[in-house]
């Protein structure tokens, strides 16, 4: 199964290349130390995070922000604008103390008001459309404000894992924006001119091309070793590579197929092995059943019959790992770690369909959500076809987006043409793995995806959010993991590196790479040049 990912003629691409060459790549800038990041993709071009789930630059608009907390590469949860945070006693309320010498890059000081304004006037807004909006807007009764750097979160219910979702892993909802300048200028100059706390101050954007940025100097955690910070859109990848080997990019994110292109012209490469979780999940809401997967031995079949080692060698250059859960990240709250990937047996699998009474097989659709920037998503999707057609099951690829089939999901009932077939996702495992089960397959309204049999897995998601610390919430969490496990409605398929970057000779090291969202991304602010 080789990837449908091929490099083309570097002479042609260098020629491409040369027509993104920016102001900013000029003798002046060069000599200011500027970073060049070739992107595959900017995603929505909309600075405003509280519409948005990610802004412009993917992970690197992330610069333009710091976070309540941050959660560090191996999982351990820090404290960045918010120092500290403290637990009411009946779990409905969190005190959080703040940094005092946090600056946005208009000059005015973060306080309080701004946490509150962030999220009172802001995730929770009317018009909001964040990840987490409808979840904020359930559970936050209000933020007060105690003092210029204290904040009281008044919840509705236990959430024991809030400091967990103010971080860098989880959302941008833990972002802090300006009060003052939101309210001076509104929300939509904002989103074109944005200001933040992060290291990198916001430049200039020029759609579809490029976004710049400056490195703040004074930045309450330490200054970028870099200048300025240069972000062009590059889709094509034969592009991004030409660009790093003629010296026009320093950084540039690539695909597995590049790897040797780039490592034989001496690039180096970052990447994290497992950063993306490929998994497929089964619409079988249980109203219907008639339909095949509504039937454990079905959907038991549809997972013996991949073959997942095999994925990780032909679309993966063996980058990555047959995977057993989701989220699937070892760093996840109640994480299982004695649950195993289940083998590949497409024979047992054909006895499974007989004793469900489909000896024939079955008819099935395989939705697919392409994403940015993952080449491999094609030949993924056609390998799980072919893998599921071997043991009869007659599987159609029907490509759709995240925005048309999200509202269908979420509809109760589940419409028909979902109801008794298959969605493949690909996404990343966040730190709480609370949230990600609750909004996958917890039978409960307003924004979740409700994915489960209702009854299956509500009694451990509710366990977990009457427990009062963490400890609490990682058995109800487990339990659930486990009766996913054990009921296939999800079948993780393999944890795998969908994110690779190459750098020049302009960078000595790249640090660290920077947990954003479950997803890696480059730390532009460690980078330091030679």
């Amino acid at each position: 199964m080789p990837t449908n990912v091929r490099l083309r003629d570097f002479a042609k691409a260098a020629m491409a290349a040369a027509a993104l060459t920016l102001a900013i790549a000029g003798g002046e800038a060069r000599a200011q130390k500027t970073l060049r990041y070739a992107i595959s993709s900017f995603g929505e071009e909309n600075f405003d995070p509280t519409v948005v789930s990610i802004v412009a630059g993917v992970g690197v608009a992330g610069g333009l922000w710091d976070w309540m907390t941050e959660v560090r590469p191996k999982g351990e949860l820090k404290p960045a604008l918010a120092t500290s945070w403290t637990q009411g006693q009946d779990g409905r309320s969190w005190t959080v103390k703040l940094r005092t010498d946090v600056k946005f890059h208009d000059g005015t000081p973060m306080t309080a008001e701004d946490v509150r304004f962030s999220l009172m006037n802001g995730f929770m807004r009317e018009g909001a459309k964040s990840s987490r909006t409808v979840q904020f807007r359930k559970i936050i009764a209000d933020v007060k404000v105690v003092d210029v750097s204290t904040v009281r979160f008044e919840l509705n219910a236990r959430w024991p894992t809030l400091p967990y979702d103010l971080s860098n892993q989880t959302g941008l909802e833990g972002v802090v924006l300006p009060k003052a300048y939101i309210e001076k200028v509104g929300w939509a100059a904002f989103a074109r001119q944005p200001v933040g706390t992060g290291p990198w101050k916001f430049v200039a954007h020029k759609v579809g091309n490029s976004v710049e940025f400056e490195a703040v100097k004074t930045h309450w955690a330490g200054a970028p070793k870099f200048d300025r910070l240069a972000v062009l859109n590059v889709p094509e990848e034969s592009t991004r590579v030409a660009m790093l080997r003629s010296g026009q990019a320093d950084v540039a994110d690539i695909q597995l197929d590049s790897l040797k292109a780039v490592e034989g012209a001496g690039l180096k490469v970052t990447q994290d092995p497992q950063d993306a979780s490929i998994r497929i999940h089964l619409a079988s809401s249980g109203v219907d059943t008639t339909k095949p997967i509504n039937k454990l031995e079905v959907r038991k079949a549809l997972n013996l019959a991949i073959n997942r080692q095999e994925i990780v060698q032909a679309l993966f250059a063996g980058r990555g790992r047959p995977a057993a859960i989701f989220p699937s990240s070892e760093i996840s709250i109640g994480y299982p770690r004695e649950l195993k990937p289940y083998p590949y047996d497409p024979a047992e699998a054909k006895k499974l369909l007989a004793q469900a009474g489909f000896p024939n097989g079955f008819k099935i659709t395989l939705f697919t959500l392409p994403v940015s920037g993952f080449t491999a998503h094609q030949p993924f999707t056609e390998a799980i076809a072919g893998y599921w057609d071997a043991i009869g099951v007659q599987t159609t690829i029907v490509p759709t987006d995240l925005g048309a089939i999200r509202p269908k999901y979420m509809a109760e009932p589940q419409p028909d043409e979902l109801r008794g077939n298959a969605v493949l996702f690909v996404s990343t495992a966040r730190l709480n793995g609370f949230d990600d089960l609750g909004i996958w397959w917890h039978n409960v309204p307003e924004g979740n995806w409700r994915l489960a049999a209702k009854g299956e897995i509500d009694a451990a998601m509710e366990a977990a959010a009457k427990a009062t610390d963490v400890e609490g919430i990682s058995k109800g969490v487990a339990d659930a993991y486990r009766t996913l496990y054990n009921s296939h409605r999800s079948i993780p398929v393999v944890d795998a590196a969908s994110s690779v970057w190459a750098y020049g000779n302009q960078i000595s090291t790249m640090g660290e790479l920077r947990p954003y969202r479950g997803f890696r991304t480059p730390n532009f602010t460690a980078a330091t040049p030679k």
